[in-house]
């Protein structure tokens, strides 16, 4: 996977930590050459045990059994369970990485959302949470399918199924935002999938932020980008604290680019270039897909990812009045 499709927390320099690092001089820290268990810095010689490494076969919180490693993403890494009291269960095991005070407060508050939103089948269900020392670790459905990244690779997605996905999800984000003031802030085609009835499931929600919280504010002001470069908003890059609904409504438009056209609907080498390119080019051009589609579903796109939040659909009533008046 490239380091462009990953979820990012960049700082005001483009800088995004992906390791745990030194809490003294904030240096990332290595594993000691002697000491295969041990975590080092390589400037201050700061020293920590590492986390145990999780196993197939090893029993997780004395309930569930390890079964084999699944994905990892921006800040955890995902395993295959099943509780030790029926085999015949599958859950995934969801691992928190680079435990530093701002990731664990991310990832309790991921397992409270997802615990209290019960009315949405759109989005996969948090079981069990806890925590042990320096270790978290949240419990999910597992969902047997694939996500739209891999099933890209597979299939052509022509318009109306794009259309249907995108209806989708839209009702699955119109559920968080006008029942709990939430986004999600990390829409992309790696975090929808389609379960095995070809149903729509949303996926991660590390980044998602309750813009009614003054504690997950200020959360949201030790960084200054969060996301995933190509999908997200560009007011995510600079003033991800402010942002709103309408900053998913901007990655879900970018998303269907993606499913119609096989491309990110901005490029770079770097984060920062990634977002270069969504300033100077955002919406992206309509010649660079205008043939693979109707021009109705190009103005829609243009319109979810217009650079200024203003110019977006301004609920997501009228974004969902557009998309079934497409698909009918």
């Amino acid at each position: 996977m490239s380091d462009l499709d990953k979820t990012i927390v960049m700082d005001a320099s483009g800088g995004h930590p992906d390791c745990e690092v030194c809490p003294v001089c904030n240096t990332p820290l290595e594993t000691d050459a002697g000491q295969a268990d041990m975590l080092r810095c390589p400037i201050c010689r700061f020293v920590k045990k590492q986390k145990v490494v999780i196993a197939p076969g090893n029993t997780i919180g004395n309930k569930y059994r390890v079964l084999n490693h699944l994905n990892s993403g921006g800040c955890g890494d995902l395993f295959l369970c099943h509780p030790l009291d029926n085999a015949g269960i599958r859950y995934v095991l969801k691992v928190l990485r680079n435990a530093d005070l701002t990731n664990r407060k991310r990832f309790r508050r991921e397992a409270t959302l997802l615990s209290s939103i019960t009315g949405e089948e759109r989005i996969a269900k948090v079981i069990d949470y806890w925590e042990t020392g320096e270790d978290a670790f949240i419990i999910m459905e597992y969902i047997n399918g694939k996500n739209l990244k891999q099933l890209k690779d597979e299939f052509v997605f022509e318009e109306q199924t794009t259309l249907q996905i995108a209806y989708e999800t839209a009702i699955a984000l119109s559920y968080i935002w006008n029942n709990f003031s939430v986004i999600h802030r990390d829409i992309k085609p790696e975090n929808i999938m389609l379960d095995e009835n070809y149903c729509v499931k949303l996926l991660d929600f590390g980044l998602s932020k309750q813009c009614s919280d003054d504690e997950d504010t200020n959360i949201t002001m030790a960084r200054s980008g969060l996301g995933t470069p190509g999908y997200m908003s560009p007011e995510q890059y600079s003033d991800g604290k402010n942002a709103d609904f309408r900053s998913d409504i901007f990655s879900l438009g970018a998303t269907m680019f993606f499913l119609l056209t096989g491309e990110k609907p901005f490029k770079g080498v770097t984060a920062m270039e990634v977002y270069n390119d969504t300033l100077a080019n955002s919406p992206p051009m309509v010649s660079r897909f205008s043939d693979l589609c109707s021009a109705d579903c190009v103005n829609v796109i243009r319109k979810m990812m217009q650079r200024y939040p203003e110019d977006r659909y301004y609920s997501y009533e009228e974004l969902l009045d557009d998309l079934e008046r497409l698909i009918q």
